[in-house]
């Protein structure tokens, strides 16, 4: 079947998927939009639907749990694309490669291969394809080479190619630069997907990119090779000055006269360039303008961070950091990918640069510098969270189920109160009947925080009022929170349905024993 042999090329991690919900798109024709992760098998309605346009469009995690692939690709996120110029310099030389039309117009850049590979080798071709084919920071799937399973993570989907078939606009290009039908995909692939031993035996020639700004923005070198473009003349120059500024601090004024009579078209008034020189020359005014145009078409932030005379001139090279996961349990739960590393963070963690860089430490044995916290806001923070991709977590980490286990725990797996009054020695009471239990609050908030639960006590309250009908259980749990007479006092107690003991636990959470 057609679907059959599609699911079988674009296999990856099985346990999850990606969807990406559409917005409104940017001023750069970049679709804005909300990419998230479900957790859940990958069904054959989901691989039929893709191709058939039904629902959402089907994002696949090209890693597997045991950090194989057996596809890859370069996104090329720019837009207006020449993809048949793309195609000839790939078949010149000589990789096995097929371009497809992403969803935003730009390319998905594909290696195929017959077999899973590890995921390391995978990425390195393709970093190293990038750069040969002038695509140098270009995002590389699959993003992770290893992935922390058993920690919950799931790696980075890619949007797959074929939504639609017959109709969309997402489809592979044959070497004419015509769109291919999924038959002549198939075809492509069958002639240029490659075994692990002919991907090992791809020899790439390093060759020196001549970079009209040499280490300076990677924005600044793409703009030079296409064209600054005329209404952003102004702003251009200014950020060239800003490079001149800082990699020839004795002739920056003249190279900036240079660089404007050779790149901007037309060159801009010299009245206008004196102006700018004179700017530039303000303390504290001499820095990048990454933010307009025609700068911010082009950015590549993460990239510009390891340049000399990139962003961040003067300090310490920070490594790129990749993608970003939250997976959006109670706390959330954060991963990202620093240098070759994978490390799992806590929410003040991703916020703080001092916390961040300790974290770093901890888990890569990476030293790395630390911004200001409005350079780290700025630069790092607010880039990571543009690309954001969200997990639902799983059903047993639900805050919700989590409770609900606790609870179940707290009543009826334990030490019970034999008498109303033992509430005070911080102990559950259900009455004769079995019918309701009753409890402080504190006690059992308490006993929560010894196993783990790191939700405070006010929304701690708040779940377990939640447990109702209402919220899809089938019978409430809880009923009240009431005040009783007990020894002429009236502590308030939660009242809730006695639960039924079982001999596991719901709960993932591992209990620590009470000392009575």
């Amino acid at each position: 079947m057609i679907m059959d042999k599609f699911k079988s090329i674009f296999l990856g991690l099985e346990i999850a998927y990606g969807q990406y919900q559409p917005g409104e798109r940017g001023e750069n024709g970049k679709q804005k939009g909300k990419a998230f992760i479900v957790r859940g098998d990958v069904t054959n309605d989901l691989w039929s639907n893709h191709l058939e346009g039904k629902g959402a469009a089907l994002g696949i995690i090209p890693i597997t749990k045991d950090n194989t692939c057996r596809w890859g690709c370069i996104d090329i996120d720019e837009y207006n694309f020449d993809h048949l110029s793309l195609i000839k310099s790939i078949r010149k030389l000589n990789l096995p490669l097929i371009v497809c039309r992403s969803k935003s117009g730009g390319a998905h850049v594909f290696l195929f291969t017959k077999e899973n590979i590890p995921a390391s080798l995978m990425q390195s071709k393709l970093k190293q394809m990038s750069v040969i084919l002038g695509y140098e920071g270009s995002e590389i799937f699959p993003k992770q080479t290893e992935i922390l399973v058993d920690r919950g993570d799931t790696g980075n989907f890619l949007n797959l190619p074929y939504f639609n078939e017959m109709k969309g606009l997402r489809y592979a290009f044959n070497d004419n630069g015509s769109a291919a039908s999924l038959e002549e995909f198939y075809k492509l692939y069958d002639l240029l997907a490659c075994g692990r031993q002919e991907v090992e035996k791809i020899e790439i020639e390093e060759k020196k990119i001549e970079e009209a700004f040499s280490g300076g923005p990677p924005c600044l070198n793409k703009l030079a090779s296409i064209g600054f473009g005329e209404g952003s003349r102004n702003n251009a120059l200014f950020n060239i000055a800003v490079y001149y500024k800082q990699s020839k601090p004795d002739s920056w004024e003249d190279e900036i006269v240079k660089a404007n009579m050779k790149y901007m078209e037309p060159p801009l008034s010299n009245n206008e360039v004196q102006q700018l020189i004179k700017s530039v020359s303000r303390k504290g005014y001499d820095k990048y303008r990454c933010k307009d145009a025609p700068i911010n078409s082009v950015c590549q932030a993460g990239l510009c961070r390891t340049k000399r005379f990139g962003v961040g001139y003067g300090e310490e090279e920070m490594p790129i950091l990749g993608s970003l996961t939250k997976y959006t349990s109670t706390p959330p739960q954060w991963f990202l990918d620093v240098g070759e590393t994978r490390i799992e963070l806590k929410s003040e963690q991703i916020y703080s640069p001092n916390l961040f860089a300790l974290a770093c430490l901890d888990q890569a044995n990476l030293i790395v510098p630390i911004p200001k916290p409005k350079d780290w806001k700025q630069h790092f923070l607010k880039p990571m969270m543009r690309d954001l991709q969200e997990v639902e977590p799983l059903e047993s980490l639900n805050p919700m189920n989590e409770i609900t286990g606790l609870l179940q725990d707290w009543t009826t797996n334990r030490q019970s109160a034999r008498t109303l009054d033992d509430v005070f020695n911080k102990l559950p009471y259900t009455d004769e009947k079995r019918e309701f239990t009753y409890f402080r609050m504190e006690d059992f908030y308490n006993f929560c925080k010894r196993n783990h639960w790191e939700v405070d006590k006010t929304k701690t309250g708040n779940l377990l009022k939640r447990l109702t009908i209402k919220e899809g259980y089938s019978e409430d749990i809880f009923v009240e929170e009431e005040r009783v007479r007990i020894k002429k006092q009236q502590p308030r107690l939660i009242k809730i349905k006695t639960m039924k003991q079982t001999e596991a636990s719901a709960s993932k959470v591992a209990y620590q024993q009470e000392d009575f």
